[in-house]
């Protein structure tokens, strides 16, 4: 009877259990989770609001969820995407469309070692979206990013197909040393630099600048310079997302020169000679009979040059693991004949979490080869198609290598045909590079984080120019190549690691929060290489190897250096309330450099702000966000000559033995210093950030002060010392300036349009020198001598010399004024009497005269950008500029200067006669026979100012909705340096820092091309 009893309550109870659950089941809902690209997320987490009842989605972003509440609501979230709750009510089937999280997104700030709300940052630090990069037709991230950053002047100086370009933030500040700032690329510093011309752009997700020492004082004595932290791209979770992006287009130079067609040639030429008194060039000398001959060498040796672009990346993951990985090929074929460039990159980057520990992976290979142009010293092809007579043709087939030369009826004959060369010589670099790191993290407790970074940077070069023997029927060998045939090859390595613990600490208490920095760093670079010419023997294109040929020309180079680093780190970062704020960094770092004794120095800065936008008191309608901020720090520069401190030996030195002269080492002309110490500067910074107009008008505004000290100098040293030289610290130089940047962005209906301008001022000047040194020559021309000094009260790259003062128009002027330089006539220059031995004019014209002539500092750098976008078009375009620098034009002198018979511009033809006294342009006479005119002077400087379009696009994106395999689909027209408003008179007047117009020059290149950006 209790048995059965009991049997029939508990199945009562079993019954009234399962119906209480099935009541409590109050729907059944499912679902997709979406991104704003309409692409699956994976793995976000749906719950049930107030409950611990939740899903995660699939690999189609689909979730099924059985509610436990009648009223209830969901709540869908995923690491990088705003949370949302959603109500569910009576739907069954639910849709969400995640967006990103824009404050951890776009908010934080990669600072180094760690990261930062922007509002909080109280250093000078501009970032750049890969936004402002994408899309470029380009084959580096410099030549997208010229005219986008205040404070920054990029220069490619014509330097060919690939070449890295020089880059300088807030102005040089050494002498000798390195300018170039330091680059860290996903936490890995990359010693051997190089990042701009190796990183693919597309896969770039952020760059931050730290420009002054409170954002680079974490960086110690790799950071005078500025530091440039690249981030790169990373997966995110959800479905795995394809992008291809491929590019055609061609190019063609921005500007050539003018120059005289063969009659006109003639004609300055026999004149030249004629005013001299010299006999004409016997295949001109005759005007009555036709030349047979018009050749352009510049359309001879330039071409239109395809260039070409594929790249491919895949990225993904679930919320605890994510990749990315990329491919890419770019081709760029040369302006100049049979020069070019193209690179191949692969990169992959991981990231993993379980629980407290996160590990992940940046991993980048790259293959490039250079097809470089065939170089005579320091004399490229353009400065050599500017040397040849039009007269004269290109080829003739009677000739070995089938090829043209002047001979001696045509002039001077020691000129080399640039056709021949681009055609004939091969000269190909190839470069593999491997940059890797891996981190690891481990949250020992809330708020405390170890972290552990490694990585290795390898690069391997070989380099291999051969020319065959030619003939261009003149019977002298061919310029820069004297042996005949010759075989240059060199390889070179690059290796260097770097292993680095820190230990992060955040926390908060009341309204102050606190974050704390502790670590250790050690680097290790090693780089040499080896070098060898044979010229003569069996080499002939058939076999340019070096064992064709027996003849060793020179003695065979080569060279290891090895260095290490180093280094303490510590920071503070504290904030109260968000508006109270204050960073304070430190590093203690160590070289190889420098002697026992020197061996560490100590680095540190501080900086304040206030948010004032955040106090009561300043609650306004019109700005909406305003922080000023206040920095003063100390920062090194190891960027210095490895081998300063050491005796450097002389492994060539001859002594007489047993009757003959053998070889031996001896000391070298470089003496030891052990007292040198680290290059140094302090630096001050006051800035403000700002925001007005409802967030709409942005901007930031700086002035800073950069003083440079214990710069090095190789200082000369009398030979009695047993030396010739000697580094020592013996300079000091102040850059300071004022930037800005402002961006205002709005929307007018579907019209989507921004507008951004950017500008830095920046003065540059030598403060002092060692007692005993007034002043340092440099910029030395076989032609010119010096054409730069540094003096204390001018800019490093001042230009010393003769002030001209126009041409001499009668020999009246001639005898009324100052004595002149000795030959001078009618149609010369006339100079400025500017001073003499005691200081003051005195009546004549001599090397007294000599003073400051121009300065190639760039007084003013500018850029300004204009986006829009209409329904599906977008329109985009990027302009740079610089303002107030000095050229000192080589290249005006070689083509206007009658120089060994060279061909010249047009502008000659205007030249000074007794029936054209009023001209600007002197008298035609050959070079050496008024060798005063090839004194450095302020008639070849050239005002270097110009405004470009940098960068103009066009796109359209279609509709994808009702296409299934496919997310996007962009076509666009682009092009790069389309115009150019400039004085300059020139191939190009973005040259080099200095001023100085190199003899190699490659022209800039005018590009137009046509793109498709795919993704699914």
């Amino acid at each position: 009877m209790l048995k059965h009893y009991l049997n029939k309550h508990l199945i009562l109870l079993f019954v009234m259990l399962i119906g209480l659950s099935s009541a409590a089941i109050a729907q059944k809902i499912s679902g997709q989770i979406l991104d704003a690209n309409a692409t699956p997320i994976i793995g976000a987490s749906v719950v049930e609001a107030g409950t611990t009842n939740g899903v995660i989605t699939d690999f189609e972003g689909a979730f099924s969820l059985e509610l436990t509440n009648k009223d209830a609501k969901i709540k869908v979230s995923f690491i990088g995407y705003e949370s949302q709750e959603i109500t569910v009510g009576n739907q069954s089937f639910i849709k969400v469309t995640l967006t990103e999280d824009v404050t951890e997104l776009e908010e934080l700030v990669v600072i180094g070692y760690g990261t930062q709300k922007k509002q909080n940052i109280t250093g000078a630090i501009a970032s750049i979206d890969s936004k402002a990069i994408e899309g470029r037709p380009v084959a580096d991230v410099q030549s997208a990013l010229q005219g986008q950053v205040a404070g920054v002047q990029i220069s490619t100086g014509g330097t060919g197909p690939g070449a890295e370009s020089s880059v300088r933030i807030r102005g040089t500040a050494s002498i000798t040393g390195g300018s170039d700032p330091l680059y860290v690329v996903d936490g890995f510093i990359m010693a051997n630099g190089g990042a701009f011309t190796t990183i693919n752009p597309s896969d770039i997700e952020s760059i931050n600048v730290l420009k002054d020492a409170s954002a680079a004082a974490i960086y110690g004595a790799r950071a005078a310079n500025g530091v440039v932290i690249i981030t790169t791209k990373r997966g995110k979770g959800g479905a795995t997302r394809f992008n291809v992006n491929t590019f055609i287009g061609t190019q063609a130079p921005t500007q050539t020169l003018d120059l005289l067609n063969a009659e006109e040639y003639r004609t300055m030429y026999n004149m030249a000679r004629d005013n001299a008194g010299k006999p004409r060039i016997a295949n001109l000398a005759d005007e009555s009979q036709p030349l047979e001959n018009n050749t352009d060498w510049q359309k001879e040796t330039l071409q239109r040059a395809p260039m070409k672009n594929f790249e491919f990346s895949a990225a993904g993951g679930s919320e605890n693991a994510h990749f990315y990985t990329s491919v890419r090929h770019y081709d760029e074929a040369g302006m100049i004949n049979n020069t070019g460039f193209d690179r191949t990159s692969i990169r992959f980057n991981g990231d993993a979490r379980t629980g407290r520990f996160k590990m992940g992976a940046s991993l980048y290979f790259s293959n490039a080869n250079y097809d470089e142009e065939f170089n005579t010293g320091d004399k490229g092809m353009m400065f050599h198609a500017i040397s040849n007579s039009p007269a004269i043709a290109v080829r003739d087939e009677n000739n070995v290598g089938g090829f043209n030369g002047p001979k001696a009826a045509d002039g001077y004959v020691q000129k080399l045909n640039p056709v021949a060369a681009t055609e004939l010589v091969s000269n190909r670099r190839v470069n593999n590079r491997f940059v890797g790191n891996v981190y690891g993290e481990f949250e020992i407790l809330e708020g405390l984080v170890y972290k552990m970074n490694g990585g290795a940077d390898y690069s391997g070069t070989h380099r291999k120019m051969f020319a065959p023997y030619f003939d261009l029927g003149n019977g002298i060998a061919a310029v820069g190549l004297p042996n005949g045939a010759e075989l240059q090859e060199s390889r070179g390595e690059f290796a260097s690691w770097l292993f680095e613990n820190t230990l992060n600490y955040k926390t908060s208490f009341g309204k102050h929060s606190l974050g704390l920095l502790a670590g250790h760093s050690a680097m290790h670079s090693q780089y040499g290489s080896q070098h060898i010419t044979v010229v003569g023997g069996q080499l002939s294109q058939d076999f340019p190897q070096i064992n064709g040929s027996a003849n060793v020309n020179g003695i065979p180079q080569g060279f290891l250096v090895q260095e290490r680093t180093l280094s303490y780190i510590g920071r503070a970062i504290y904030d109260y309330d968000e508006k109270y704020l204050a960073t304070f960094n430190f590093r203690r770092d160590g070289s190889s450099k420098f002697s026992k004794e020197n061996f560490f120095d100590n680095f540190y800065s501080g900086s304040v702000g206030w948010l004032l936008s955040k106090e009561d008191f300043f609650k306004n309608d019109v700005v909406n966000y305003l922080k000023i901020r206040a920095s003063y720090g100390f920062l090194g520069n190891d960027k210095i000559d490895a081998n300063a401190t050491r005796f450097i030996m002389n492994l060539n030195s001859r002594y007489p033995f047993g009757g003959s002269m053998d070889v031996g080492v001896a000391p070298g002309d470089q003496l030891a210093n052990q007292n040198l110490v680290w290059e140094k500067q302090q630096q001050m910074n006051i800035g403000a950030d700002f925001a007005l107009l409802k967030n709409k008008l942005t901007g930031t505004i700086d002035y800073f002060v950069k003083n440079s000290n214990d710069l090095l100098i190789s200082y000369n040293l009398p030979r009695s010392t047993g030396g010739a030289n000697m580094f020592l610290n013996a300079g000091e130089v102040q850059n300071k300036g004022v930037e800005l940047s402002l961006n205002y962005t709005n929307k007018v209906g579907e019209l989507n349009y921004n507008f951004g301008v950017n500008g830095t001022y920046l003065t540059n000047e030598v403060t002092a020198l060692v007692d005993g040194v007034s002043a340092i020559n440099r910029g030395r021309n076989a032609i010119f001598g010096d054409m730069n000094r540094i003096e204390p009260g001018n800019s490093l790259f001042a230009f010393y010399g003769l002030e001209t003062d126009g041409i001499y128009k009668s020999q009246d002027e001639i005898t009324n004024g100052p004595t002149p330089l000795q030959g001078t006539k009618p149609g010369d220059f006339r100079f400025k009497d500017i001073s003499g031995p005691e200081g003051v004019p005195d009546g004549k014209i001599d090397g007294d005269d000599r003073t400051f002539i121009g300065d190639g500092n760039q007084d003013f750098v500018y850029g300004f950008n204009l986006g829009l976008n209409y329904k599906r078009f977008d329109f985009s375009m990027q302009w740079q500029g610089v303002q107030g620098n000095d050229v000192y034009s080589t290249l005006k002198f070689y083509s206007q200067g009658y120089f060994n018979d060279f061909n010249m511009t047009k502008d000659v033809l205007n030249a000074w006669t007794p029936q054209n006294p009023n001209s600007d342009q002197p008298r035609a006479i050959p070079h050496d026979q008024f060798k005063e005119r090839n004194s450095v002077s302020s008639y070849w400087i050239q005002d270097g100012s110009y405004l470009r379009l940098k960068n103009l696009q066009v796109g359209y994106s279609f509709n994808m909705e009702n296409v299934a395999f496919l997310n996007s689909l962009r076509v666009y027209a682009a092009g790069q340096n389309l115009l150019t408003f400039t004085k300059y008179q020139g191939y190009d007047p973005e040259v080099a820092f200095s001023g100085i117009e190199g003899t190699r020059i490659y022209p800039t290149g005018r590009s137009l091309i046509v793109g498709v950006q795919v993704g699914f």
